[in-house]
Parts: C-alpha cells; structure tokens; sequence
C-alpha cells in the first residue's frame, strides 16, 4: 500500500510540472547566405551618408505611425518600432497594414500639391506623368532606385533579369533580388515580414504608385525578390496569408507576452472584401 501511495504521489508531482520548452531550432536559418550579412558599417552604391539620411527618414515616419520614438539607437530601435507597430492594432494585421503603409507615404513629400488625392503630391504625379505614359521606364527606374537606396534595411542587393515574362517591360533589370534580408533576420518575425513590409510595400507601389510590383519572401533562406513589372498573383497572396508564426522567435516570446497577442498573418478582412466568392473560398480552405 505504502508503495502505491508513493508511485501515485510521484506521479502527480510530475503532472503538476510544467513541460521542458521544446528546443528552438536555429536562427536564422542555415540555408541562409553567409556571405550576405549586412553589417553597420556597410553601404550601399550610394554611399554611408546616403543611407543614414535614409534610414533617419524612415525611422521618423516609423516612429509617427508607431506613436512615439524608440530610445535604442541604430538598426535595432528601428526593429523595436516595426514591432511596437505592428502591436499597435494586435488583433488585426489588415490595420497594420493601413499604417505600414502609411510609413512608406510619408517617405515622400506631399508636394507638388495635387488635387484631391489621398497619397502624397509627389506619388499622384509621379503617377500621372511617369507610371502611366512611360510604364517600362518607370518599372525599370523603381527598380534600380530600390537596389540603389535599400540595402541599409534590407541587406546586400543585386539588380537581375526577370525569369518570368512581364506585363510591363522587357524584364531586364527589373528583378531586385535581396541575398539575405537584414529585417526579416533580425525581426524574425513572420507578421512583421507579411503585415509591416510585403503588402504595404506592393500596396504602395501597385496602388500608389501605379508600377506592378510584387515581393518573394523566401522564409527558407532569407532571400527575398522583389518582381518589378509583375503584378502580385493570387497563388501568392494566398501562400502569404497562409504563412504561420516562424516555429522559433528570436526575442524568445518577449513580443507575444508584453503584447499579449501576436498578430495572426491570416487577418485577412480588408483583403478578403476584395475578393470574389470562388476567390475568398480559396483563401478560407488554405488558411483554415
């Protein structure tokens, strides 16, 4: 009796213990570049100062969308802020997109004035005199000034040819292929890749813009293409909305538990509104 008594007792203490967390598996991942690491003193073609002038633009219209300043400084304050946007609306990713968005606006100033339009004056006309009469052209130049100006944030960049066949253009340099993307790792974050970078960029292009655009993550290897010419599909929204939370966070869970809630990628309102019914049931049957 004494022997049972034990064993049970025994039994339910190891009940009550909590279970070992499983083993994180590595990040970033190993598939990813070695030799494409993005280090602080690297630069772009055009040079260290450009790209500090850059990255103080984009870290004060973060900063406006996130509702304040990080202290930390560098390239690490900036991952904060994406993530304290993207916790600001923690149950609907579709909101942070809308202010993700709004972060790449306001790179952009609203002059000359236009009209009656919602996007900033330079986006209205740069629609209306470039986008529209010189498609190619303005494809072509998006391109090369996203190679030339976004490798403080994203990492080592390499102008290619398009594999595909476009709808605009010939495809020759319109392809901006990131070897290894510097905010991706260090966010490490699948929402923060979805919601705060890859829609509200196609958005920005796509629509305020008017240049087909269309970004590639590679969740395997960090890489990341950037299609210019090539409008998003709807085999790649689908995969995008379906992406799950990476099964190892760099922060350890810091993100989830000061925000309680981890966006889910799959808050899919704004976007399913512009579906059809046979449109929205694929979406539904992938990410269910």
């Amino acid at each position: 009796m004494i022997l049972v008594l034990f064993t049970t007792a025994a039994a339910v203490q190891t009940l009550r213990k909590p279970a070992a967390p499983p083993r994180p598996p590595t990040w970033p991942p190993q598939n990813a570049d070695p030799y494409a690491k993005w280090y602080a003193s690297d630069a772009g073609p055009l040079g260290r100062l450009v790209d500090l002038a850059c990255e103080s633009a984009f870290r004060s219209s973060l900063a406006r969308e996130a509702g304040g300043d990080d202290n930390t400084p560098g390239f690490e304050g900036i991952i904060n802020l994406a993530q304290k946007l993207v916790a600001v609306e923690p149950r609907s990713a579709a909101a942070t997109r809308v202010r993700a968005r709004g972060v790449l606006r306001g790179l952009f100033p609203d002059w000359p004035p236009a009209p009656g339009a919602e996007q900033p004056g330079l986006l209205w006309w740069f629609t209306r005199l470039f986008a529209r009469p010189f498609p190619e052209f303005s494809a072509k130049l998006n391109a090369r000034v996203t190679w030339a100006a976004g490798g403080w944030l994203m990492g080592p960049l390499e102008l290619r040819d398009l594999e595909e066949t476009p709808e605009v253009g010939d495809g020759i340099n319109q392809l901006v292929y990131v070897k290894r993307c510097r905010f991706l790792e260090q966010s490490g974050c699948a929402s923060v890749c979805v919601n705060a970078c890859k829609f509200p960029t196609q958005d920005l292009f796509n629509g305020d813009m008017g240049v087909p655009m269309r970004i590639e993550p590679d969740y395997e290897t960090l890489s990341c293409s950037f299609k210019f010419g090539l409008a998003p599909s709807m085999d790649d929204e689908v995969d995008a909305l379906s992406t799950p939370c990476f099964s190892a966070c760099p922060s350890g869970g810091a993100l989830r538990a000061e925000h309680r809630q981890c966006p889910d990628v799959a808050d899919t309102s704004l976007f399913l509104e512009q579906l059809t019914d046979e449109q929205r049931e694929l979406v539904l049957d992938k990410i269910t």
